[in-house]
């Protein structure tokens, strides 16, 4: 079972600086070339929980082609999801199971949840933009 000094082990070997936010989260902002990315780190009784928060501000006005097209990405990312958060904003987060979670799999996850915020990002901002623009 993963515990929090372990947690805070893998993301030492990971090199990611983070500081608390709030009760039981933490937050680390990792430098990509796409600028930065904040990821909140929260450790459950039964789950490791990473988030890109909000990922895309939309006030839950959510056009049925966002739905349709994080559902295509859903579908082709492993362990990392988009999905809705209470506002409607579109979050993109990963979620494991801590029973036997290992270095290795925390570090796949975590780079993995990087990776497709730096992938994704300009896509659903461009798109966003482009909505914004056209319905003006």
């Amino acid at each position: 079972m993963l515990d929090d000094a372990t947690l805070a082990q893998y993301l030492d070997r990971l090199g990611w600086e983070r500081v608390p936010h709030g009760a039981g989260t933490l937050r680390a902002v990792r430098d990509t070339e796409q600028g930065d990315v904040a990821v909140y780190v929260r450790l459950s009784q039964n789950w490791l929980i990473a988030s890109v928060v909000p990922f895309l501000v939309t006030g839950g006005d959510n056009p049925h082609d966002l739905a349709r097209w994080l559902l295509r990405m859903n579908r082709d990312m492993a362990m990392t999801k988009f999905a809705y958060d209470d506002d409607g904003d579109v979050v993109l987060t990963v979620e494991v199971p801590t029973e036997s979670l290992d270095y290795e799999e925390v570090a796949a996850a975590l780079t993995g949840l990087v990776q497709h915020a730096v992938m994704h990002r300009a896509t659903l901002r461009g798109a966003s933009d482009g909505a914004t623009t056209s319905s003006s």
